[in-house]
């Protein structure tokens, strides 16, 4: 594929990335009051780890014997604080998930292409990972949980590249430390990374390995740990349990434990297999009726947001193969016994975890490139997703897309 044509791709990918960015953004737009991280950043810069009473966000925060914090990992708030500084607390804090997009679509590409995938290839790799995921919707829509979700997959992404490219062992560990600075169940990355150094041992200086990817990681730990100390007089306690958002409207799922086994079945079977619903026609027992499916409410399993990834049955044994199957499962054991399987979201968010491992695997799949079957089924994903991505709130994107551009 010659120069020209992929930089006409890349334009292209990039126009629409704009376009229905900024569509989805604007049909999310009773979510832009979220400002949780910019808040709280206004609060560091005045030396103080709780929100004032007068800027209160709407839900998601802890109230501690009658003062208000985030449960939230607090890098992103430390971000923003020169931002904040300079132009108040109001500062939108989804320029964050918008630049970790813009992140993640080079890094993949970068990353694919060390794979030795041939630029338009990575070309299509990088498109599908950020429009034909959950990344997309997650990125896209300013809800403070998902804000973070987006941040921290583009930290492990980085922790993937800079592993594949230069091995640093002390960059990896700082971009493992910052996601899990953001996202604590990130940390989970370390034992694929720990996996790594084992396999290489032969290789490596091992102690001189553990020791600069785990050094950042576990000051990171440390640090969040006195941040909890500060606040809720115990290193563990991250206040999540205080959630305020869950407490004063009485979700029954808690009262089954914030986690435990007995959420496992659900959020299999939301990841593994909760179809779209039907729509049904006003008053018929069922009949259907245009547009025939809409996304469900509770989310999707991960064949419908992104069917590429059902050429995992074709993927090649590698090196790396098993380290990458023991961090999915590290990474997936905290949503598996959470009890929020997720409302309001567009497929199974918690994927995010754990999706650039799962991505690792796929990308084997394609020893000799990339088929024309793959393409299809990318580019049937992408206008499934960007077509019922915020059906969830009784909308489609590209039947009113007319309305938007007047």
């Amino acid at each position: 594929m010659g120069k020209i044509h992929l930089s006409y791709l890349v334009l292209l990918a990039i126009f629409i990335f704009a376009v229905f960015s900024g569509f989805i953004i604007h049909q999310a737009s009773w979510f832009n009051a979220d400002k949780h991280f910019s808040l709280l950043a206004e609060s560091f810069v005045h030396n103080d780890l709780f929100l004032s009473p007068y800027n209160l966000p709407d839900g998601d925060y802890v109230d501690f014997y009658g003062k208000q914090y985030l449960f939230f990992g607090p890098l992103p708030s430390i971000i923003l604080m020169p931002f904040v500084f300079i132009w108040g607390k109001n500062f939108p804090q989804i320029t964050l998930s918008i630049t970790s997009l813009v992140a993640v679509y080079l890094s993949i590409f970068l990353l694919c292409r060390k794979l030795q995938f041939t630029k338009i290839d990575a070309f299509w790799l990088a498109t599908f990972f950020v429009f034909g995921t959950v990344l997309y919707f997650v990125g896209l829509v300013n809800i403070s949980a998902y804000v973070v979700q987006v941040i921290g997959t583009a930290f492990v992404v980085l922790a993937l590249l800079e592993y594949f490219t230069k091995r640093r062992w002390l960059v990896i560990g700082l971009l493992i430390a910052a996601a899990g600075a953001t996202r604590i169940t990130l940390f989970g990355m370390t034992v694929f990374f720990l996996s790594e150094i084992i396999r290489l041992r032969q290789k490596l200086h091992l102690r001189r390995s553990f020791f600069l990817l785990l050094i950042p990681i576990i000051f990171s730990i440390s640090m969040l740990g006195l941040y909890n100390f500060r606040r809720f007089h115990s290193v563990f306690d991250t206040g999540y349990t205080y959630n305020v958002s869950v407490l004063n409207n009485n979700f029954l799922n808690n009262q089954e434990g914030f986690f435990s086994l007995k959420h496992i079945p659900a959020n299999l079977y939301v990841l593994l297999f909760m179809p779209p619903e039907p729509v049904i026609k006003d008053g018929a027992e069922f009949v259907l009726k245009f547009p025939y499916l809409k996304a469900n409410y509770f989310g999707m399993a991960i064949w419908f947001t992104s069917p590429l990834f059902l050429y995992l049955v074709k993927a090649r044994k590698v090196p790396y193969t098993m380290p990458a199957i023991i961090g999915i499962i590290f990474l997936l054991i905290p949503s598996l016994i959470y009890f929020g399987i997720g409302i309001s979201q567009f497929g199974y968010r918690y994927s995010l975890d754990f999706l650039p491992l799962l991505f690792l695997l796929l990308a084997t799949s394609f020893k000799n490139g990339l088929p024309v079957f793959a393409k299809i089924l990318i580019t049937f994903g992408i206008i499934f997703d960007v077509f019922y991505m915020s059906n969830i709130w009784g909308t489609y994107p590209l039947l009113s897309f007319v309305d938007y551009l007047r």
